[in-house]
C-alpha cells in the first residue's frame, strides 16, 4: 500500500509520539509500568504451588469421577507408602523394630510416643494374616488370599539337580544365555532366599531394639517355607507376560548338561515373599511428602533393611516424583553438570543466543528478549495470583508464552529495521502500525485456539486453556507497547542495507514462483501420507508412564509388580438393596461377595483381590435336607458375624462392609472388592473394565436386588484416556473452526479462507500422524501443542499475507507479491522458528518425558509450520490461492489515497529493490 506524504506539522501523531501535560513522551510512562509490575510478579511466584493429583483431573460431574468419588466417600483411604524388600516374609524378625520406628512404642497413659510425625497407622501383611487365623483360617490358606495384594510371588526359584549343583556358576550361564537366544530376553540372576539373621556387628543392637518395640512382636507365626532352592531370576515385566513365564519356566525345568542330564530339578514361584508394608501418612505427611517418604526410607533403614534390597514405592512416591521433576526441570541443584541444572533455563538462554544471533544487534536483540521473558514472567504470575496451581500441563506455559512473545518481537524488530532507513523518527510508529495488525491477528488466533482447550472435560488442560489465552494477550500488549517503548528510549544501531533486504529470500521467492506447482505438490503429497499414521494414534495418562526406564521410581514399580502386586487398584462395590438384605443372610451374601471376588481373581491380569469375605472362613448355607439345627445354628452364626461386623468389633471390617449413605439409597449395604492391575503393562483399560463388570455380572445376573460398580484408579485412567483423546478432536475442530472463522473475515472471502487454512492444519496432522507411526503417545500435556502450533501457524500466515496483499494493491504480479512478501517477512519467521524451535529441543534431555515430549514435538510443530508458511502457502498464492485473493483486491475500487499518489513517490517502508538514497549514508549511526 503507498502512503501519501503529508507536512510533517500536519501529520497525525501516533500513540508514542503522543506526550503528557509535563512534556514527557508516553514510552516513559509505559517503561515505568513495566519496572513497577516486575518486582510484584516475581514476588507471587514465589507463592505458587504444586497439585498433580491425577484424580483431580476430571470433573466432579464426570460419571467416572462422581462414582470414584462416591466410593471415596463411603470407603475413605489414607495417602499411603508401600514398603517391600528382597526376603521379606510375614514373621520377619525386622517388622516389629521397623513398626516400631514408624508408629513408635506405647506409654505408660497408653499412647504411642516417639515415632514419626509424619506416619498415622502401618498395616503389613503379617497382620491380616494374624486377623485371618483368629477367625479360624489356618496360615497357609490366609497368606494364599492375600497373594498379589500384601504377599508376592517373588522371582522364579531355581532347585538343581546334584548335577546343576557341581558347576553352580555354568549351570546359571546355561540357562541365561539359553533364554536369550531362545526367547529373547534377559535374566537377572539373584540369591536365594533364606531366613534373615542379624550378623555379628548388628546382633547386638538387633536385640536392643526388639526388647524396646517388643509389644509389636507379639506373634505366633510360623516361618514362611519358599522351599529349597538355588537361585532366583527374573527378567522386566515377567508377571505381566503370563504365557512368556510359563513358557521359560518349562524350558528352564528340561535344562541338560552337555552329556544330556538334567541340571533342573524345579522352576517355580512360591507365594510368601516379599510381603507390602503399608504406611499411612497423617496431616503432616500429607503436607510434607519429601520429608514424610525420605523419613520412611531411613526407618527402615534403621531396622536392619539393606538399601539395595528397600523399595519405597506407591502413588504418593510417584506424585511426589513427578513434583520433583516439574521442580528439577526448573532449577536441579543436585545435578553437577551445569548443562543440565535447569532445562527451562537452558532451553531459554540457547533460545537467547539463537535470537541474538539472528538479528545481529546485541542491544536490538537484548530487547526482544527481554520483551518475551517479561511477557512469560507476567503470564505465569496469573497463576498465583488468582488462587490456581501449578501441574504438569501449566510447567510448559512459561515457554509457549515466550514463543509466542519472542515471534511477535522479531517481527516488530524487523519491521523497525525497514523503517528506520527511510526515516528515523517515525521509525518506531511505522513498525508499529505494520506489525499491529497482523501481531493482533494472530495474537487474536492463537488465543482462539488457546480457549478451545477450555472445552476439555481435563481439569489441568481448561486451566492451562484459560491461563495461556490470558498470557497471549498480555504478550501482544508487550509487543505493541512494551517494545515499541523500550525502542523509543534506548538508542540503537542501524544495521547494514544488506541485512535490511537479504539477496536469499528474493532468490527462495524466484524458485518458488517458478517451480511452485511441483514444490507445492510434492510438499502436499508428503504430509498427506504422514496423516496415514493417525490409525496408529494413542494417549497416555499414567502419571508413571511420565518417567524414563532407567529412572528410579520406574524400576521400583517394575520390581513391585513383576514380585509382589499389581499397583493399580479397581474398586468393585457389589451393593444389596433393602429386599436383597431380605432375600439373603449375611453369610450368604459374603459368600456371594466371594465368589465375585473369586472370579475376578481369575482374570489373568488381575494380581490379587482383597474383601471382607478374604477374612472369614467359607461357611455355605445348609442344604434343603439339612436338620432343623443345621440351619438354626447357620442363622445364628450369621446374625452373630453381621452383629459383629456392623458394630466395629472386627478390625479393618469397615474398610470392606458398610451402608450407603445417599438418602435416595438409605439402607444399601455396600461390599468392596479391592482388586489390584499392573499399571506398567500395555494392557486394554477399555477391555480389562468391561471384563471385570462382565464377571460380576455373571454371578449377580439373576439376582434383580444386587448390582455392581465397578471404580478405582483403573477405570478413572481409562476416563482420563478418553477425555484427553476427546479434548484433542474437538479442541482442534473447535480452534480450526474459529481461525478460519478469522482468517475468512481477514481475506473478505470464504473460499480463500478455507484454503488459507491448509498450511496452517495440514502440518499440524502430518507430525501427529507421523509421531504416531512411530509408537509415540499423546499424553496430557502434548496434547495442548496441536491448538497452540495452529495458532502459531497462523502468526506467520498473517504476516504473509498482509505483504502479499500489499504488493497487490500497489498492482504487483502474484509472483512479485510473493517475492516482495518472503523478503519482508522470510528473516523474521525464519529467526523465530530457528531461535524458538532449537531453545524447545533443549528440553529434550529433560528427566520427566512429559516436558521432553513437549519440547521435541513442539519444536517439530513449529518446524512443520514453518514449513507451510514457507513452503506451501508461497506455492498456493503463486497458484490457487493467489489467483482468488487477486480477483477479491481488482474488485474492491481502490483507496483515495492510493489513487492521488503519485507514483513515483518512495514508499514507507523500502522494499527489497530500493536502493538507499546517498543521504543515509550520512545519517546518525544511533537512532532512537
Amino acid at each position: 500500500m503507498r502512503h501519501v506524504r503529508i507536512d510533517s506539522a500536519k501529520e497525525p501523531k501516533g500513540f508514542f509520539q503522543k506526550r503528557d501535560p509535563w512534556g514527557h513522551g508516553l514510552a516513559l510512562w509505559i517503561l515505568a509500568l513495566i519496572l513497577f509490575v516486575a518486582p510484584l510478579s516475581v514476588s507471587s511466584l514465589r507463592h505458587v504451588r504444586l497439585d498433580n493429583d491425577v484424580e483431580s483431573w476430571l470433573p466432579e460431574k464426570d460419571p467416572s469421577a462422581a462414582d470414584y468419588l462416591w466410593c471415596r466417600e463411603h470407603f475413605p483411604e489414607d495417602e499411603t507408602v508401600i514398603l517391600t524388600w528382597e526376603g521379606s516374609v510375614v514373621n520377619d524378625p525386622r517388622l516389629p523394630i521397623l513398626v516400631g520406628k514408624l508408629t513408635g512404642k506405647e506409654d505408660a497413659d497408653g499412647e504411642m510416643r516417639g515415632g514419626l510425625p509424619y506416619v498415622k497407622s502401618v498395616l503389613h501383611a503379617g497382620d491380616l494374616v494374624e486377623r485371618m487365623v483368629e477367625f479360624g483360617i489356618d496360615q497357609k490358606t490366609a497368606i494364599d488370599r492375600l497373594q498379589g495384594t500384601l504377599v508376592g510371588l517373588g522371582r522364579l526359584k531355581v532347585r538343581l539337580t546334584e548335577a546343576g549343583r557341581e558347576d553352580l556358576s555354568r549351570s546359571q550361564e546355561v540357562i541365561v544365555s539359553g533364554a536369550k537366544s531362545i526367547f529373547n530376553i534377559d535374566l537377572e540372576v539373584q540369591e536365594p532366599i533364606g531366613h534373615w539373621e542379624p550378623n555379628e556387628n548388628d546382633e547386638a543392637e538387633f536385640h536392643r531394639l526388639s526388647d524396646i518395640y517388643a509389644m509389636h512382636a507379639e506373634s505366633d507365626l510360623e516361618s514362611t517355607d519358599l522351599g529349597g532352592h538355588d537361585f532366583q531370576i527374573t527378567w522386566k515385566g515377567m508377571a505381566s507376560h503370563h504365557e512368556l513365564r510359563d513358557a521359560v519356566s518349562d524350558w528352564i525345568q528340561s535344562v541338560t548338561s552337555p552329556s544330556g542330564e538334567p541340571l533342573v530339578e524345579e522352576c517355580y514361584r512360591a507365594v510368601g515373599s516379599p510381603i507390602a508394608v503399608v504406611v499411612a501418612l497423617s496431616d503432616a505427611g500429607r503436607a510434607e511428602k519429601n520429608a514424610a517418604i525420605a523419613a520412611i526410607r531411613q526407618a527402615a533403614l534403621g531396622s536392619f533393611v539393606p538399601e539395595t534390597d528397600l523399595i519405597v514405592s506407591g502413588r504418593v512416591v510417584a506424585g511426589t516424583e513427578l513434583n520433583n521433576g516439574v521442580i528439577q526441570a526448573a532449577w536441579n541443584p543436585a545435578a553437577t553438570n551445569p548443562l543440565k541444572k535447569s532445562v527451562i533455563l537452558l532451553s531459554g538462554f540457547v533460545g537467547i543466543v539463537f535470537a541474538l544471533i539472528s538479528l545481529k544487534s546485541l542491544r536490538l536483540g537484548a530487547l526482544v528478549i527481554f520483551v518475551a521473558y517479561y511477557a512469560a514472567l507476567l503470564g505465569m504470575s496469573m497463576v498465583p495470583l488468582t488462587g490456581g496451581s501449578m501441574n504438569m500441563v501449566l510447567i510448559v506455559m512459561p515457554t509457549l508464552l515466550m514463543v509466542l512473545a519472542l515471534s511477535g518481537a522479531i517481527h516488530v524488530a524487523n519491521y523497525w529495521k525497514h523503517a528506520v532507513w527511510e526515516n528515523p523518527k517515525t521509525a518506531v510508529a511505522e513498525a508499529t502500525r505494520m506489525a499491529s495488525q497482523p501481531c493482533l491477528m494472530a495474537a487474536f488466533t492463537t488465543s482462539l485456539g488457546l480457549v478451545s482447550l477450555m472445552n476439555s472435560d481435563l481439569v489441568p488442560v481448561r486451566n492451562f486453556g484459560l491461563y495461556a489465552s490470558i498470557g497471549c494477550m498480555i504478550s501482544v500488549c508487550m509487543v505493541l507497547y512494551g517494545l515499541p517503548a523500550l525502542l523509543q528510549m534506548v538508542p540503537l544501531k542501524r544495521v547494514e542495507p544488506s541485512e535490511v533486504n537479504p539477496a536469499r529470500w528474493i532468490w527462495f521467492g524466484n524458485l518458488i514462483c517458478r517451480q511452485w506447482l511441483p514444490i507445492g505438490t510434492v510438499t502436499l503429497v508428503v504430509a498427506v501420507a504422514c496423516t496415514i499414521g493417525l490409525r496408529y494414534f494413542d494417549v497416555e495418562t499414567k502419571v508413571i508412564k511420565y518417567f524414563p526406564e532407567s529412572s528410579q521410581v520406574v524400576q521400583d514399580y517394575q520390581l513391585i509388580e513383576d514380585t509382589l502386586a499389581g499397583i493399580s487398584p479397581i474398586e468393585v462395590l457389589v451393593r444389596f438393596n433393602a429386599q436383597g438384605q431380605e432375600d439373603f443372610g449375611f453369610l450368604e451374601r459374603l459368600e456371594i461377595v466371594r465368589k465375585v471376588e473369586s472370579s475376578l481373581h481369575e482374570h489373568p491380569e488381575v494380581s490379587g483381590t482383597l474383601s471382607l469375605a478374604s477374612f472369614q472362613p467359607v461357611r455355605k448355607k445348609p442344604g434343603d435336607d439339612a436338620s432343623v439345627r443345621e440351619k438354626i445354628f447357620f442363622n445364628r452364626r450369621s446374625n452373630q458375624t453381621e452383629r459383629r461386623v456392623k458394630s466395629g468389633d472386627m478390625q479393618q471390617a469397615a474398610n470392606f462392609l458398610t451402608m450407603n449413605r445417599l438418602p435416595q439409597e438409605n439402607g444399601d449395604e455396600l461390599w468392596r472388592i479391592n482388586a489390584q492391575a499392573a499399571v506398567l503393562t500395555d494392557a486394554d483399560y477399555t477391555a480389562l473394565t468391561q471384563e471385570l463388570s462382565d464377571r460380576v455380572e455373571e454371578v449377580i445376573h439373576a439376582e434383580p436386588n444386587i448390582d455392581h460398580v465397578v471404580t478405582g484408579t483403573v477405570p478413572l485412567f481409562l476416563r482420563t484416556q478418553n477425555a484427553v483423546l476427546e479434548s484433542l478432536i474437538w479442541s482442534s475442530l473447535l480452534a480450526f473452526g474459529m481461525i478460519a472463522a478469522v482468517m475468512v473475515w481477514v481475506l473478505r472471502d470464504p473460499f480463500a479462507g478455507l484454503i488459507s487454512m491448509i498450511p496452517n492444519l495440514l502440518p499440524v496432522v502430518a507430525v501427529f500422524g507421523l509421531v504416531s507411526w512411530f509408537g509415540q503417545r499423546i499424553d496430557i500435556g502434548t496434547m495442548v501443542t496441536a491448538s497452540v502450533a495452529m495458532g502459531i501457524a497462523v502468526d506467520g500466515t498473517l504476516h504473509l499475507l498482509t505483504w502479499f496483499k500489499d504488493g497487490l494493491q500497489r498492482g504487483k504480479t502474484r509472483q512479485e507479491s510473493v517475492i516482495n512478501a518472503l523478503s519482508h517477512c522470510g528473516p523474521a519467521m525464519w529467526q523465530t522458528s530457528a531461535a524458538v524451535g532449537v531453545g524447545l529441543l533443549v528440553l529434550f534431555p529433560a528427566e520427566l518425558l512429559l516436558i521432553s515430549r513437549f519440547g521435541w514435538l513442539m519444536a517439530t510443530l513449529i518446524g512443520a509450520a514453518f514449513i507451510g508458511d514457507m513452503v506451501l502457502l508461497p506455492c498456493m498464492l503463486v497458484g490457487p490461492l493467489g489467483i482468488l485473493l487477486e480477483r477479491r483486491l481488482r474488485k474492491d475500487p481502490p483507496s483515495a489515497d492510493c489513487d492521488s499518489q503519485d507514483e513515483h513517490e518512495p514508499e514507507a517502508i523500502p522494499s527489497h529493490h530500493l536502493p538507499l538514497s546517498p543521504q543515509h549514508a550520512h545519517d546518525s549511526r544511533y537512532v532512537g
